[in-house]
Formats: C-alpha cells, structure tokens, sequence
C-alpha cells in the first residue's frame, strides 16, 4: 500500500545576517519565509491522518511562536536555511509528544480537545482516538520565493 502524507504550508518574517558569509547577506536583513511541513501515519477511526488545525497548532507552537518577526541570530547561530531547517526539525520530531501538548491548547475548539482526550494518554500510548505512527517525513524551507532547502526522513 502506499503510503499517506499530509502537508501544511506556514509563512513567518525574520531577520538574520550570515556570519560565515562574505557579501551583502553578512548583513542585517530580512525574509518572509515559507515553510511546508509533511507528516505521515495511519488514518484514524474518522478517516483522518490529522486534524489540519491541530497540525497548524503544533507548528505554531513549536516553531513559529519563537520564529515569526526574530532576529534569528537568537535562535541559531549562523542562521542559512540548511540549519533553520535542521532546528525546525529538531523542533517538531516528536509527534507524539507535541499532539499530546495541544490537549491543554486554549485556542483549540471544545471538539478537537475532546477528540484529543483520552482516558489511556500518556506519551507511552496516545490513546485510540489519536493518529497513530505520526512520522515527521519533511520539511521544505524557503527563503525567497525561489529559493528553498529541503529535509526528509
């Protein structure tokens, strides 16, 4: 059988300045990035991988809470795409553990927390009415509109 994937697509603004460069992006200057972040799984009971909005909420969470209007100088080092994109990751590679935090999301509608609850949760069994085998497959940063790096499991 195949296998299924879903995708959501983010945009942030930031600023960075490479310090191992030498040209005009060793100085202060900004982006709006886009970010595409792939998942895979197994369907749930309701016919879903995911929730869209609980996926948008991880990675609000997880990424964009600390990278939408940074000084990404803050975040990492020497801030390229390929290390934005190694950090994005490093951020959102426990699935399991982040779907488990939007329990206690008070931006979340009643329906999707209680969809998220369950008497057996706990991050060693996320309960039947969670996806199961949530995989981070992808991440797809770009920093113009022609230009992005791409990580993959």
């Amino acid at each position: 059988m195949p296998k299924l994937s879903v995708t959501k697509e983010f945009t942030f603004d930031a600023a960075h300045f490479l310090t191992d460069y030498y040209g005009k992006c060793e100085r202060l200057h900004g982006h709006t990035y886009k970010l595409q972040v792939t998942i895979s799984g197994d369907i749930g009971k309701n016919g879903l991988l995911i929730d869209f909005v609980i996926l948008k909420a991880i990675v609000k969470d997880a990424v964009l809470s600390d990278f939408d209007h940074a000084h990404l100088n803050e975040i990492v080092t020497n801030p390229t795409s390929e290390l934005l994109a190694q950090e994005i990751w490093r951020r959102l590679e426990n699935l399991d553990q982040l779907l488990i935090k939007q329990i206690d999301n008070q931006n979340l509608c009643t329906e999707l927390k209680n969809y998220l609850k369950d008497n057996s949760l706990s991050p060693e069994n996320i309960g039947e009415n969670l996806p199961q085998n949530l995989k981070l497959e992808a991440i797809k940063l770009w920093e113009t509109p022609t230009s992005f790096v791409t990580l993959t499991r």
